[in-house]
């Protein structure tokens, strides 16, 4: 009985053996390896950065390449291939500048590559256009040749052949970028065109271009330029001073004139009183543009363009012969000053031509950022200048007050170095060569306030500082294009004094901006209202104090 009960449960046994071998020969499955969850993880990041490399606690593409800012304090350097992830906020060097305790900290955005106003091969163009195929009048090349300008600019090369086709035209570009000879090359080009072919010639008190600028040193550099390219031709350019009496204004058109320039005033006061007629113009250009159309000044521009023709044919066609060509230029073009434009024309009828750089900080120039107390400003900045004067670098303040820069054109005048001063309080008799001496190195030092930083060509500045820092982000840029333009001499560099707590929110647009390669925010500067804000501030404080 033993045995049989034995046989019998080994018999059970095989059959059970044999079930599952046979179903595990059906539901075969591959052997799984189990990761732990932490790896799996760490896969999974390295997978979503594509090969990103991580150092020093930051992620990169690549190599770190280029340091692009330079902090005081190490942690806060970037690189050219330094990345941050959307939706997390860069960590700035100037975070936590509100507080007084951050004074003596700083940064500098360093310059990574050339000027971008000059023609390259960096975007794949196949090769730089010269102004020989930009077919202009050969006297025209021929000045170019004798004053050593070689190759037009980057604006000038996208700009010039549709202004030579009579187009509404507006050109942004960054600063020293070359935007007056922008537009006087092909307008001088059209009238030398237009008297050979139809015998057309200036008539007294009936200009033939009208150029509108916002400033006086402006307008007179302008005349320079402009005098300088038509002095192989027969044609004429004037300034129009405004404060000339009556009867010089009125002998100003007893000749014939073909280009005039002026700020909007004078050409206004001459209009009323009949010495001049802008029915033979040919061609507008609005200067500066987004100063002309902004409250300060854009009332009487539109004044002045509504004694025009200005042609309102879509650009793609030729415009009338007589009707009037508008030319805008401009290195900031703010919301406000392209709502104004629409009140002049639509927007069919004029070409926009802008640079790739506009509205960034240029790469070329070193940008330094400076955290202070307000009492160390006066030491900062005379040791700044004097080692400047040492080694004869020519150097720009701009203040934001006329107090605060004739105060501190006299602190350095007696501190024994020789300044010149600029601002709109002053006469316009002791406005008269200021730039000019600045220009011809009478003194390296040039105390000034906005006035000084619309438009003028001062290729010979090396370094400009902001003993104030702007209040709006356009007048940062206008400033700090002071350096390294077109032509000018040495690379140059700016130094930023940062002191006010409203100051910082500035500085740390255009840090965010350089870190995360973006436009700057908020080009949207407005004289008038600027000026205003700043008169009911004194009146509080001067309440306050009585």
């Amino acid at each position: 009985m033993l045995q049989k009960s034995n046989i019998l449960l080994i018999r059970d046994a095989i059959r059970v053996f044999s079930a599952q071998v046979h179903l595990s020969s059906v539901t075969q499955r591959p052997n799984i390896i189990q990761v732990p969850k932490g790896i799996i993880t760490k896969l999974e990041t390295i997978k979503k950065s594509r090969g990103a490399i991580k150092w020093r606690g930051r992620v990169f593409n690549a190599r770190p390449g280029k340091e692009l800012i330079f902090a005081k304090r190490k942690e806060f350097n970037y690189y050219q291939n330094q990345t941050y992830d959307k939706f997390i906020p860069p960590k700035l060097a100037s975070d936590g500048w509100k507080h007084k305790g951050s004074c003596g900290d700083h940064f500098t955005i360093l310059a990574y590559r050339g000027n971008p106003s000059v023609q390259d091969s960096e975007d794949g163009s196949s090769k730089p256009v010269d102004f020989e195929s930009l077919t202009l009048n050969k006297t025209l090349l021929e000045t170019l040749q004798s004053m050593e300008v070689s190759s037009p600019t980057r604006i000038q090369a996208a700009a010039i052949p549709s202004i030579l086709q009579g187009r509404n035209v507006l050109c942004a570009a960054e600063t020293g970028s070359g935007k007056t000879m922008t537009y006087l090359l092909p307008i001088i080009h059209l009238l030398l065109l237009d008297t050979s072919k139809n015998g057309t010639v200036a008539k007294a008190g009936r200009p033939r271009c009208l150029v509108l600028v916002p400033a006086w040193e402006l307008a007179e550099q302008t005349k320079v330029v402009a005098k300088t390219l038509l002095a192989n031709t027969s044609l004429n350019v004037r300034h129009l001073d405004g404060q000339k009496v009556t009867k010089t204004l009125k002998n100003t058109f007893l000749s014939p004139v073909d280009i005039l320039i002026s700020t909007p005033g004078p050409i206004l006061n001459c209009l009323r009183r009949e010495f001049v007629s802008l029915e033979g113009v040919t061609h507008i250009v609005i200067d500066e543009a987004d100063t002309m159309l902004d409250d300060s000044f854009s009332r009487s521009t539109l004044n002045i363009l509504g004694r025009m023709h200005v042609s309102t044919l879509p650009h793609s066609k030729q415009k009338p012969l007589r009707e009037t060509q508008m030319i805008l230029t401009g290195a900031t073009m703010p919301k406000q000053a392209a709502n104004t434009l629409k009140e002049i024309l639509p927007e069919t009828a004029l070409e926009i031509i802008a640079t790739p750089h506009l509205h960034r900080i240029m790469p070329h120039v070193n940008q330094k950022f400076i955290r202070l107390h307000s009492q160390d400003k006066a030491a900062t900045i005379l040791g700044i200048v004097t080692r400047d004067c040492k080694q004869r670098v020519p150097v720009m303040i701009f203040c934001n007050e006329i107090t605060t820069c004739n105060w501190l054109a006299w602190f350095l005048e007696e501190s024994n170095i020789k300044v010149l001063r600029l601002n709109g309080d002053m006469d316009p008799e002791e406005r008269v060569g200021i730039v000019s001496s600045f220009q011809t190195g009478v003194s390296n030092v040039l105390v000034c306030t906005d006035i000084g930083s619309r438009g003028m060509d001062m290729i010979q500045v090396r370094h400009v500082v902001n003993f104030d820092f702007p209040t709006f982000m356009s007048d940062y840029i206008h400033r700090v294009g002071r350096v390294g333009r077109v032509n000018s001499s040495g690379i140059g560099h700016v130094t930023n004094f940062v002191v006010q707590k409203w100051d910082v929110d500035l500085v740390k647009a255009i840090e965010r901006a350089v870190r995360v390669r973006e436009n700057l925010p908020r080009v949207d500067a407005n004289i008038k209202q600027k000026h205003v804000r700043r008169l009911v501030d004194n009146d509080e404080t001067n309440m306050f104090l009585r």
